[in-house]
């Protein structure tokens, strides 16, 4: 998976350490996610987010598969600063390979899951924590809300002190769907 450069975090890698490293504040203690993103498969919710370091918003989106609710992804975002998000996680999906110089070989290939982050060079890599390489702590991790409590102290992000937002999927549903369609449609009854 190639990695296209982010000129303005490899211009500016010192601020973005700071928005990456220092504490960031969200104010949702449950985050609902009942509507669909920009893809059809997907739910998503986005939160934002306050750092000390600017007046401006960021943006924290949970996205969940409609159909597999242990495939999500938490991305943080500063709109103003960059195009993409700054810091990610996946819980599912492809390997991803960190093509950065220094980085030997054998050690390139990152499977899921794993987070995101960018490289002095302005290139994004994935990395796993100790807990995401621990086999028993990668299988609780697949909780989203033990996994949101992980990526919350990973970026540096509380809700209030020390706590973390709840994740609810599809709440205002019965987790059931239903089609509209008359299954008794084109069926003649003598």
């Amino acid at each position: 998976m190639a990695s296209k450069k982010v000129s303005e975090i490899a211009e500016n890698y010192d601020y973005y350490k700071k928005l990456l490293e220092e504490r960031k504040s969200i104010f949702t203690e449950v985050i609902e996610i009942n509507s669909v993103g920009n893809n059809a498969n997907t739910l998503e919710k986005i939160e934002k987010v306050k750092h000390p370091i600017t007046s401006d918003d960021l943006t924290f989106t949970v996205n969940v598969k409609v159909k597999n609710h242990n495939f999500f992804q938490f991305k943080l975002r500063y709109e103003k600063f960059c195009p993409k998000h700054f810091f990610r996680f996946d819980s599912d999906g492809d390997t991803h390979r960190n093509n950065v110089d220094g980085i030997p070989l054998g050690k390139q290939s990152i499977p899921t899951p794993h987070f995101h982050k960018y490289h002095e060079s302005g290139i994004e890599i994935a990395y796993q924590t100790d807990k995401l390489l621990d086999e028993n702590e990668k299988k609780a991790l697949e909780d989203i809300n033990t996994c949101i409590a992980h990526f919350f102290h990973e970026s540096n992000t509380r809700l209030k002190e020390d706590d973390i937002s709840e994740v609810q999927i599809m709440t205002n549903t019965l987790g059931l769907s239903f089609s509209s369609n008359d299954p008794n449609e084109n069926i003649d009854f003598l």
